[in-house]
């Protein structure tokens, strides 16, 4: 009784654990299914139709599409035949050596749905960033998030952002940079125009704005003010006549004012989601309600943002660090005198601190009080790290860790950012400072937010 009581018992364990083997099989082939793209006619095509496939996509889309029509290999073979007598040999050649490199380095296991071969055929081989995130240790919440890669092809100026979703890449963003790409400003001009009121039926835009507290000079602060107004809502501005009137408004809590104004002139670029400008003022320690407005010169179209601004605080505390920056660009490109900061000829602002998902952004703040080495040298570790705020849960995405060095006693630290495939939300950015002379440590955060993408901007 005792033996079959026994057999019974290791029956029904090795059943329950072998329902638990089948759940748990079941539950991954459910969740690399959601990976999966679904099928399409291109799936169809051999190996060498593929790659053909693949480069008509990249060159003419609807020529690729009429190749997918055709029914057989021979008329395919013969529209190719077709379609590459109108073009230069060469190129055919030269996107056919490309597109067979592209498909031994990223197509082995899809090519049709890995978005980083169109851009190889293309460009060619890039600067290429990989991004693999490591699990934090002793964290018990976490955002996991996907490998991504950021290709840069610095002779154009291009750089594509791609995350893995399932087996392929897939391309979430797309930016220019470098001595070609200038991104739309508002340039100060002299125009004497009166500043006109808005009318009954005057249009109203978002106008962002964005404050941040440098160096104490005496009994001032330097504060840095960015502000922008979304390019699709000024690109039906008729021609000739993009003109704005900026006044910047400084009101301190005992009354005093410091106002700056002037007439702008701007040129609408719909590759860009911003029209930006700067402004650098020295302010005297006190509390500040900052107001922006904006006005074309017809008064039909308008915008206002406020935003308070504390100085006494950031004074009192003697912060050993300054307000952490966004940016949409840092390089050494000159564009505008108001762009230019000591270390770089050119920083773009980002307005309101928001950035599309899978797309990369910059930070840049000063570290203070710095142990300069007998030679006055300081020497820094700066280390990162990011928040979704509702959740309080890290993002475990490749924590960068810089050094700083240079000489006296203020170091600047500037870091590019990617989101990888964070959901949208609002983020904390924490950045960590190790003084490597002296072993003081300081700490700064700041929000942005990730906002959804709809389709990459391409080329």
């Amino acid at each position: 009784m005792r033996r079959q009581r026994r057999s019974r018992a290791v029956l029904v364990l090795t059943s329950r654990c072998f329902n638990e083997r089948c759940v748990l099989i079941l539950a991954l082939v459910f969740l690399t299914c959601g990976q999966l793209r679904p099928l399409t006619r291109a799936d169809r095509l051999n190996q060498d139709e593929k790659l053909e496939y693949v480069i008509l996509r990249t060159v003419d889309r609807s020529a690729a599409d009429e190749y997918l029509k055709l029914l057989n290999a021979p008329t395919r073979a013969d529209y190719l035949q077709w379609f590459w007598q109108k073009r230069d040999i060469t190129e055919h050649w030269l996107f056919q050596r490309r597109a067979e490199k592209a498909r031994e380095l990223f197509g082995k296991l899809d090519l049709l749905g890995d978005e980083r071969i169109p851009v190889y055929i293309r460009y060619g081989p890039p600067r290429r960033e990989e991004y693999a995130p490591q699990p934090l240790e002793n964290e018990t919440l976490r955002i996991f998030v996907n490998p991504a890669e950021i290709w840069s092809y610095d002779s154009i100026g291009l750089q594509f952002d791609f995350v893995q979703k399932g087996v392929g890449y897939q391309q979430v963003g797309f930016t220019r940079f470098g001595k070609n790409y200038f991104p739309p400003a508002f340039e100060m001009v002299d125009y004497g125009a009166k500043i006109p009121a808005p009318v009954l039926s005057a249009r109203k835009i978002g106008l962002k704005i964005g404050l941040y507290r440098f160096a104490q000079k005496a009994d001032s602060v330097a504060v840095e003010l960015h502000y922008g107004i979304p390019s699709e809502e000024l690109i039906r501005e008729p021609k000739n006549g993009h003109l704005f009137h900026f006044q910047f408004n400084f009101t301190s809590r005992k009354g005093s004012q410091y106002r700056r104004s002037g007439w702008f002139s701007f040129h609408p670029d719909t590759n860009a989601d911003y029209i930006v400008g700067r402004e650098i003022i020295y302010l005297p320690v006190d509390l500040y309600t900052v107001t922006v407005e904006a006005i074309n010169r017809d008064g039909t179209i308008y915008g206002t943002a406020e935003q308070e601004l504390s100085l006494v605080d950031y004074v009192r505390r003697a912060q050993p660090v300054s307000d952490m920056t966004f940016y949409a660009l840092i390089d050494n490109v000159f564009q505008s005198p108001q762009f230019v900061r000591p270390e770089w000829q050119r920083v773009i602002p980002l307005p309101g601190a928001e950035v599309k998902t899978g797309a990369t952004f910059y930070v840049l703040f000063e570290i203070y009080n710095l142990k300069p080495d007998s030679l006055n040298r300081h020497r820094a570790e700066v280390s990162y790290e990011i928040m979704e705020i509702n959740s309080r849960q890290m993002a475990v995405i490749p924590t960068p860790v810089r050094f700083i060095t240079g000489t006296g006693t203020t170091g600047v630290a500037q870091e590019r950012v990617h989101t990888m495939d964070l959901n949208p939300g609002s983020y904390l950015l924490i950045a960590k400072i190790r003084d490597l002379n002296s072993e003081r440590t300081a700490s700064v955060t700041a929000q942005f937010k990730i906002l959804p993408f709809n389709q990459p901007k391409r080329l």
